[in-house]
């Protein structure tokens, strides 16, 4: 490996350290939770800038300062008071999650802009001893510099480059430049600097672990425990934001037929094994766009999303049908499974899921009806399934 692929292979494992990936599950979450917490502390943030600039400014002509060594401040203090204007509008109404991305780059990039600059003017201040108390703008900066990334520690590549960026070009001045009170001053904010991004990484460590038990608790209450497929909380919140979308698509109700002589000649035992067999046939049939789910017993819902007409229906239901409906192996021993479904078609309007749900439970029993009307005979053992509809 060269010396380039050396500095990329070096970067790509800093870049990992500094800001490791993170579990798809909880990036939608991790996301919402950054925002809301630089919406919470940006305001206050500015403000303190916003004085902290003042502060240092008076300073500056306190001491006889030409104007033009520290007027560009005031462009800092102008650019607070507008961003304090816009974070306000900001605040005050919903904001659409497609801009959360993009509103935490902008906020983020100017930050660490904003503190990388005024940390560099720092260490230039103390080196060429601006004004007698040269050592107000680097503890100044330091403070504010760490108050800034514990705020922001939702977001710790930035807190830590501004830990970095803040802290270290004045601190490092001092300790190489300084007399024996500005070095140790210089080597005890190093110090502190690098507990206070130890500080920042367990901080974002321990958000990380507690979106991470969210969204375990949010997967449990979603999942059915026994087949590891939606439940009905689950599937009932995708018909409703399904119907509600006004898509076309359809729902299907699923039931086993003859599940009580199984659990009773056989066992619980051999019940949940059919079930967790129903599930996984039902998943594997799917389509991705589809979703299938347990709603208790031995009833089971599918979401047909995509749909084009009823034929398109019937077609997709017939083939999960046909991969359900086949012997299963329990304890050495052939089950048939047998099962009845009935759907209804969503035109692509509003429906309410309930009369969409009677729908399909009228069309799943008269599949129920139809098929005691023949003799078993006529369908071959574990292939006997019915479709049928509301019209």
């Amino acid at each position: 490996m060269g010396y380039r692929g050396q500095l990329r292979a070096g970067w790509a494992a800093l870049k990992r350290r500094i800001d490791p990936p993170v579990p798809s599950g909880i990036r939608d979450a991790l996301m919402r939770a950054q925002f809301d917490s630089v919406r919470r502390q940006v305001p206050m943030l500015l403000f303190v800038a916003l004085l902290n600039t003042a502060i240092i400014m008076a300073v500056c002509a306190y001491d006889g300062m030409p104007f033009e060594r520290y007027g560009w401040m005031s462009l800092l203090i102008f650019y607070c008071l507008i961003r304090l204007l816009v974070w306000s509008r900001v605040l005050k109404k919903p904001v659409d999650p497609a801009r959360i991305p993009r509103l935490l780059r902008m906020n983020v990039g100017m930050s660490t802009l904003l503190i990388s600059i005024l940390g560099i003017d720092a260490a230039v201040t103390f080196l060429n001893g601006m004004f007698n108390a040269k050592l107000l703008v680097p503890v100044s900066l330091s403070f504010g510099a760490m108050a800034i990334a514990h705020c922001l520690y939702s977001l710790r590549p930035a807190a830590i480059a501004v830990v970095i960026m803040g802290l270290f070009p004045s601190s490092l001045a001092m300790l190489f430049a300084g007399d024996f009170e500005a070095q140790m001053l210089g080597l005890s904010t190093i110090s502190v600097g690098i507990l206070m991004i130890r500080f920042v990484s367990e901080q974002y460590s321990q958000l990380i672990g507690s979106l991470l038990l969210q969204d375990e608790n949010r997967q449990m209450a979603l999942t059915d425990p026994l087949t590891g497929i939606a439940n009905r909380r689950a599937m009932m919140d995708e018909l409703d934001a399904e119907a509600m979308a006004g898509q076309k698509f359809a729902v299907a109700l699923l039931d086993l037929d003859g599940f009580k002589q199984v659990n009773d000649s056989l066992g619980h035992y051999a019940g949940d094994a059919m079930l967790q067999a129903v599930g996984h046939r039902l998943v594997t049939a799917a389509l991705h766009s589809d979703s299938v789910g347990r709603l208790g017993g031995d009833e089971f819902m599918i979401i047909f999303r995509g749909i084009s007409d009823e034929n398109d229906v019937s077609a997709r239901s017939t083939a999960m049908m046909a991969a359900l409906c086949s012997p299963t192996e329990i304890d050495g021993h052939f089950v048939p499974i047998v099962a009845s479904l009935g759907y209804a078609l969503s035109a692509g309007e509003e429906v309410p899921t309930t009369m969409l749900l009677r729908q399909a439970d009228k069309a799943l029993y008269s599949a129920k009806r139809q098929r005691r009307a023949r003799a078993n005979a006529q369908a071959r053992p574990g292939h006997q399934f019915r479709l049928a509809r509301i019209g």
